[in-house]
Order: structure tokens, then C-alpha cells, then sequence
């Protein structure tokens, strides 16, 4: 299907680009649609305007799809199409937030992914007769689109944007049990701002079920109120890289949970190594330090 006047094609959309910017709470994507315009008589028929407006946009992937709104044209994008064939382009922008974007890379799961557009124009024609004055003609024309975006160009969007600086994870807390409750009671203590009330919390839901304790829990336990930030560090960068462990070695059977977990403890022991670490002299302290 492409835009036409009457019977007459006008204008067929060949492909699309996809680039990205910032904005607060979210992003803009910024679709470029390449046209391939066709002769128009104008000496018969007048000129003849396409103007752009805005285009329903479906992100598809491999497992459904999502529907992301309405993509806006530039206002300044008017199509003429000439005596002659050529190209055109009209530049559209749809604005995302930070929860559409966690949305789509949630269902895009890794794979590739495509745009769907609903591309409306309304061709104004203007139709000059001899003896009577200027006729103006408005009719809506409507072309649908499935635009393939490389999943290699997609990544180059999501880093243009920032959306790799700050990832948000999703996952699902428990609903039933006494571990479920300290947990829940952490989340609203972290929302509003009690986060010594937090920790505590999910303190107390770590201990629930109660299981025997072994050698490394009783040795932990008998010290754990005197543990030094540094120590804590400690214990808590063994326990993740024992987690992370077997992804070395050829395990496959971790899901997306595991992936986000990883993430989460990773990054916050990175931002927290030099807080927890100060305390601790290095090793080149210590040697400058001896007779």
C-alpha cells in the first residue's frame, strides 16, 4: 500500500532509520522514513501536498508485540512530489519513558525487533480550472509499514540514549509466607526512606524458613555484629562471584532473574568497593609501614 491522489500513487516509504536522544523520565526515538516519490503532472493538476501526521508505531518481536502510542512528525516535513521522480524523507519522533523502554527490552528478551508504522498523510491538491477559481482537495491516505531495526543498530540506540547507565530490573517479590512479609515491609521502608529499617528487614526474611545452620552460618553468626565494612564487603563479593561462578563454565540454566541479580550486587559492590574498602590498609600500606 503507499499514499496516493486519487488513483494515481504518489509517494511509497522504502525504508527507515532509527536514532535516539535523551529527555527527562525517558527517551525519544527518532524515526526517519525514506520516501520514493513519484512523478505528479503538476502542470495538469497543480501541486500536489502530503502532509505527515501522526503515525500509531507497534514494536514486534519474536514472542507478541506492544503497542508504544503515536510517533509525531516534524511539523516543518510537508511532501511535494515533482514532474519528475525523487526522494523525500519525513522525520518522526516518538517519546518514551523509562518504564516503556524497561517494557520493551523485557519482551525483546534479546532477540531482534521491528517497527510496525501505520504511515497517514493528507494530500491537499490544489486544482486550478480555467474560469473558476482555486479548488482545494483533502482526502486521507494511509500506508502501513514493517520496518526492520538490526538488533546490533537497536543496542546503539539504547547506549545513545543512556538507557544502559542506569538499568532498572523487575522482579517479582514473594506473596505468602513470613519471608514475604519482611520483604514487603523492607519495600515500604525503602520508599520512604528508612533504609537502616530496610536492611533489617530483609535481614530478618533471610533468616525464614529456619534451615540447620552449618560450620560457614555459625562462624558468620558468632562474629556478624562485629564485622567491619571491609569484612562485610568481603563476604558479600565471595558470595556473588560464587554465584557467578558457574556461568564460566559452561552453565546454561540461569534465567533472567539470576542475570538481574548478579547485576544489582555487582554494580552496587563496585560502587561501594572504595566507602568499604578505606578502612582496610593495602598492601603497600602495610609494607611502608614495617622497619
Amino acid at each position: 500500500m503507499s499514499w496516493q491522489v486519487g488513483q494515481r500513487i504518489v509517494a511509497e516509504a522504502t525504508g527507515a532509520t532509527v536514532r535516539g536522544s535523551g529527555m527527562a523520565g525517558g527517551a525519544r526515538l527518532h524515526i526517519d522514513v525514506t520516501l520514493r516519490l513519484v512523478e505528479w503532472p503538476w502542470k495538469e493538476n497543480g501541486p500536489v501536498y502530503l502532509v505527515p501526521q501522526p503515525s500509531e508505531v507497534t514494536a514486534r518481536f519474536s514472542r507478541g508485540e506492544l503497542n508504544l502510542g503515536f510517533a509525531q512528525p516534524n511539523p516543518t516535513c510537508i511532501v511535494s512530489p515533482a514532474s519528475h521522480s525523487s526522494t523525500g524523507q519525513v522525520h518522526f519522533t516518538l517519546a518514551l519513558t523509562t518504564a516503556a523502554l524497561v517494557a520493551v527490552e523485557t519482551a525483546r528478551d534479546g532477540g531482534p525487533i521491528a517497527f510496525f508504522m501505520t504511515l497517514v498523510a493528507h494530500p491537499t491538491r490544489i486544482s486550478p480550472y480555467q474560469g473558476f477559481p482555486a479548488s482545494v482537495e483533502v482526502a486521507s491516505t494511509i500506508h502501513q509499514r514493517l520496518f526492520e531495526v538490526p538488533k546490533e543498530h537497536w543496542l546503539a540506540v539504547l547506549k545513545s540514549v543512556g538507557y544502559c547507565d542506569a538499568i532498572l530490573t523487575e522482579l517479582k517479590l514473594p506473596t505468602a509466607g513470613v519471608s514475604a512479609e519482611h520483604l514487603a515491609r523492607a519495600v515500604t521502608a525503602r520508599n520512604e526512606g528508612r533504609y537502616s529499617d530496610a536492611i533489617a528487614a530483609c535481614r530478618n526474611a533471610l533468616e525464614h524458613p529456619k534451615r540447620p545452620n552449618g560450620e560457614f552460618d555459625r562462624i558468620v553468626k558468632a562474629s556478624r555484629t562485629a564485622l567491619t565494612d571491609h569484612e562485610r564487603f568481603l563476604y558479600l563479593r565471595t558470595a556473588t562471584q560464587i554465584f557467578a561462578s558457574p556461568a564460566s563454565h559452561g552453565a546454561t540454566h540461569h534465567a533472567r532473574e539470576d542475570a538481574e541479580l548478579v547485576i544489582a550486587m555487582t554494580a552496587a559492590l563496585v560502587l561501594l568497593a572504595s566507602r568499604w574498602n578505606a578502612e582496610q590498609p593495602s598492601v603497600d600500606d602495610e609494607k611502608a609501614r614495617m622497619p
